[in-house]
């Protein structure tokens, strides 16, 4: 029992002697100031109707782009910028999804039985500038243009600094 404690000991000691030559070779101050400011948000609601969209033929995809006064350049560089979607009917089977969202759609089948899948991306940008702003895309795996896909879109930006 005794050469147990010893052990211990000598275990203990060699841990603390390690931490007191690490900090005694440091430059830094080993005690740190955080300075803890209230976190704060503003939430933009955003809605992208069916006439919104354009499509950008070199991109192979569908944009909207919104100006966004209240992404300022502290939020930006310090901050974070979160997009959701809405989808779905208000109130009835809506939920908020983050983006980017990505959904499988089939399409059926082929002539030859095989199925027809594509891949849609909803996705949004931030641009820090005067006047700052949000685009939000609409792109089928496939790259191709279906302006049947489009519709109106409620989105929400969280900014949080």
């Amino acid at each position: 029992m005794k050469s147990k404690t010893i052990k211990s000991i000598k275990q203990v000691t060699f841990i603390l002697l390690l931490l007191v030559i690490g900090y005694s070779c440091s430059d830094d101050d080993p005690v740190q100031v955080i300075d803890f400011q209230e976190t704060q948000w503003d939430i933009v609601n955003i809605t992208v109707k069916k006439a919104n969209w354009e499509w950008i033929n070199n991109a192979g995809r569908y944009e909207a782009v919104f100006d966004l006064p209240e992404l300022t350049k502290f939020i930006y560089e310090n901050g974070a910028q979160l997009g959701y979607v809405f989808i779905g009917q208000e109130g009835v089977d809506e939920v908020q999804k983050m983006l980017p969202f990505v959904h499988t759609y089939y399409e059926g089948e082929d002539e030859e039985g095989f199925p027809v899948l594509y891949t849609e991306t909803i996705s949004c940008d931030f641009m820090y500038g005067s006047p700052s702003t949000v685009a939000f895309y609409i792109q089928a795996s496939d790259l191709g243009r279906d302006d049947s896909i489009l519709a109106d879109y409620n989105f929400r930006i969280v900014l949080i600094w």
